[in-house]
């Protein structure tokens, strides 16, 4: 059987999903919409592509995805839509990025435990040494910059190893700012005390997290309106877009499913929207029924090949008819001969003009002097050596005589 012409290089699978990421899932719906049986999903290296995932590729060629439409027999989901529509669906889009994306971001990156349970235990599995050193954070250090910006991060309680701000500010609560700015110990109320303020804290960013959660569905529920999909009976890509992020908080099994309990209790009309959706992308399966593609295997390099790379790298194939040089030609000969005196001559002049300007100077007249003083100093520790020695002498004849 041969493979398909479009493959999906994915983050690794998270239960029951095929990968780990909302944006991996888009692709993966939209090509079981546009090119159901022509394209299959495979685990992607973080390695390749600048470490970005997920990426496409068509016949062995990358692919980007604003070519996806110059595929042949690739069915653009938006392809019925006016000018204004695609305008519509294209600024609907851009507000699902700009708000939905960062509370799903939220779930499993900041509100704890989810981080750790999950996309941390899945995505950096199979990481060798070095990689499992700082891919993980660059990942995480991206989104956390982008949720503290947008007032998320921390939102309902941090994760373990995130507590270092939550520690600095209650130290700081710890202390009560007095008249002309002196601070003074706060008093004590109990030894519960810190925990209840930690769970007022979670209970308050809870309350926030909500209220946030409801300012971005709302608009999209307004939009959605009684249609089936956004613009009409057909599915476009503002409806993958969708489906993808809610597809990835419903699906998995989270620790803390704060958001996925509220989708289900106050948005009915956009898990019927994703159970639609889903009902035409797989009629008779789910996720588990797409096509999967095998990682091919990759050999890692051992410590020693690694080092040995650094000081022979491998050399470029030569063309076809190009053959190796012998030897260097009396031109290059003469040429790198005259490159070394170069070199050499300007060593020279840089040396005699230190020593010729008197930044550096060198003083063999103390030499002698320095001799000498060692040598003093040699025979007074003699002397010192010696004197014990007749003390001792003296007294044994004082010995004898008074015998």
């Amino acid at each position: 059987m041969s493979a398909p012409p479009i493959l999906l290089h994915a983050t690794p699978p998270l239960e029951p999903l095929p990968a780990s990421d909302a944006e991996s899932l888009y692709f993966a719906s939209l090509f079981q919409l546009a090119c159901p049986g022509r394209w299959a999903l495979t685990t992607g290296e973080w390695g390749v592509n600048g470490g970005k995932l997920p990426y496409i590729t068509h016949l062995g060629h990358q692919l980007r995805p604003t070519h996806l439409s110059s595929i042949p027999s690739f069915y653009d989901p938006d392809s019925l839509l006016s000018q204004e529509g695609r305008v519509d669906a294209l600024c609907w889009k851009a507000y699902i990025e700009q708000n939905l994306v960062d509370l799903v971001n939220h779930t499993f990156f900041s509100l704890p435990p989810n981080y750790p349970e999950t996309l941390a235990k899945v995505q950096f599995r199979d990481l060798t040494f070095p990689k499992n050193q700082y891919i993980p954070q660059r990942l995480r250090s991206i989104v956390r910059s982008r949720l503290q910006h947008a007032g998320l991060w921390g939102l309902g309680g941090l994760n373990d190893g995130d507590a270092a701000d939550e520690d600095r500010k209650k130290l700081e609560e710890a202390f009560v700012v007095g008249p002309a700015g002196t601070l003074a110990p706060r008093a004590w109320s109990g030894w519960r005390a810190g925990r209840d303020m930690e769970n007022r804290r979670r209970q308050w960013g809870e309350q926030e997290l909500e209220k946030r959660v409801k300012g971005v569905l709302d608009p999209l529920v307004r939009r959605l309106g009684e249609e089936p999909y956004f613009f009409g009976d057909r599915p476009t890509t503002l409806d993958l877009a969708l489906f993808a992020q809610l597809t990835f908080v419903l699906s998995p099994t989270l620790p803390n499913p704060l958001l996925p309990n509220l989708l289900r209790s106050s948005y009915p009309t956009l898990i019927a929207h994703h159970d639609r959706l889903s009902s035409v992308l797989f009629p008779h399966s789910s996720w588990s029924a797409i096509p999967c593609a095998p990682r091919p295997p990759k050999p890692e390099p051992t410590y020693l090949e690694t080092i040995q790379s650094w000081w022979q790298p491998e050399s470029s194939p030569k063309p076809n008819g190009e053959k190796k040089k012998e030897g260097k030609t009396p031109k290059e000969k003469q040429f790198e001969r005259g490159r070394w005196l170069w070199f050499a001559g300007a060593t020279v002049a840089m040396i005699s003009y230190v020593l010729a300007s008197g930044m550096v100077q060198i003083d063999f007249s103390g030499e002698d002097d320095d001799w000498i003083d060692a040598e003093d100093d040699e025979d007074e520790d003699e002397e010192d050596e010696e004197e014990p020695e007749e003390v001792v002498v003296v007294v044994e004849d004082e010995e004898e005589v008074d015998e």
